[in-house]
């Protein structure tokens, strides 16, 4: 009893060790992915707008580079809330991360702009979302979705796989920065 005690804790420890830590995210390059941040902060959570901007552009000293910043949208169009977890996303996120959208297309820096891009303001949905809310459908990319009171129109849909760059966090809604 005691070896089988002992052997199914330490499958259970390896496995959430495995899933949080051992685990590459499912992206191109995994491995020439790094985190840049301010000192004692090793997530760049205190990084303001202007910083990120002026990173974005002298971009000629690494291979790309994107900022993101986790949320909960609102999609409730009522005195009720209706939350779904989401990711503010510089332009290029889609792109340096290598993650291609299964279906429409993901957002560029040509939609990352202050209401929107030549398309109006527009959000990439997971494959999760996209399965739960729209049924798997087809015809998804193209809809409206009202995310905080703002219309907003879905142009893609990530691959199974991707759930976001934090491991053991996953997103429904994506919506470039510049779109706030």
């Amino acid at each position: 009893m005691s070896l089988a005690l002992g052997i199914g804790a330490n499958t259970a420890i390896f496995s959430i060790l495995d899933s949080l830590m051992l685990r590459a995210l499912p992206v191109r390059e995994p491995q020439h992915l790094a985190i840049v941040g301010s000192a004692g902060d090793s997530r760049g959570q205190s990084w303001t707008n202007p910083i990120w901007e002026a990173i974005r552009d002298r971009q000629q000293i690494v291979d790309g580079a994107f900022a993101w910043s986790t949320t909960r949208f609102n999609l409730s169009q009522t005195a009720q809330t209706d939350f779904v977890d989401g990711i503010w996303a510089s332009g290029r996120f889609f792109e340096v991360l290598g993650v291609p959208a299964i279906l429409g297309r993901t957002f560029t820096e040509a939609d990352d702009r202050r209401g929107g891009g030549p398309d109006g303001p527009v959000a990439v949905i997971s494959y999760r979302y996209w399965r739960q809310h729209f049924g798997g459908a087809g015809d998804a990319v193209g809809r409206p979705l009202r995310i905080e009171r703002v219309t907003y129109t879905v142009i893609g849909d990530t691959p199974p796989d991707f759930f976001g760059v934090e491991v053991g966090r996953t997103f429904d809604i994506a919506i470039p920065l510049g779109s706030r």
